[in-house]
């Protein structure tokens, strides 16, 4: 490798512009060479206040305003989601009495996380469960098994197993369940 090459290599490596093994091998070069290693920290000091000598840019507000609400119709595909309270859309739940917030569905593992709010007393129809189901009482009330259960205390329901919980008016509680569970 001449000279040039080993430049362009360095400019490159300060950038991050190559991939992980290639500045590896670079930062061995520089470990074995304090001429190399010297120009390699300079140009990573350069490369690190090119940012600062810009003024920043005065982006309209209607420009960001667009932008973000492009970006909230996005399906997200990070490996990140949140979902603010006030964004909260509460939905009609199948069962009448219930309404639900749906927070993430997982297709390929076949899993609804959502949030249920009792609107009345309902008794929930009896159900099997293909998977675990796990409920995080919120607020309020809810009855299974002929246990009460409220605001913090947490239920989880084995694969196969089966239940039928009565919600009472005003409960909300978190529940992560299959898709495939099936009523009774």
């Amino acid at each position: 490798m001449n000279q040039e090459e080993i430049n362009e290599l360095l400019a490159l490596a300060a950038i991050t512009a190559i991939s992980p093994p290639e500045i590896q091998s670079i930062e061995e070069l520089a470990t074995a060479s304090p001429e190399i290693d010297l120009e390699l920290r300079s140009l990573r000091n350069v490369v690190s206040t090119l940012a600062y000598n810009e003024k920043p840019l005065a982006v309209p507000a209607s420009l960001k305003h667009r932008l973000f609400d492009r970006i909230q119709k996005q399906p997200n595909s990070s490996d990140f989601i949140a979902l603010r309270s006030e964004d909260r859309q509460w939905q009609p739940h199948p069962i009448e009495g219930l309404l639900m917030v749906v927070l993430k569905r997982d297709l390929e593992k076949r899993q609804i996380s959502s949030l249920i709010r009792a609107t009345k007393d309902v008794e929930y129809p009896a159900h099997h469960h293909k998977t675990g189901e796990e409920i995080l009482m919120l607020a309020g009330e809810l009855i299974d098994r002929g246990v009460t259960y409220r605001a913090g205390d947490y239920l989880y329901s084995e694969a196969g197993s089966q239940h039928a919980p009565i919600a009472i008016a005003g409960c909300m509680f978190f529940v992560c369940t299959s898709l495939d569970d099936t009523f009774i």
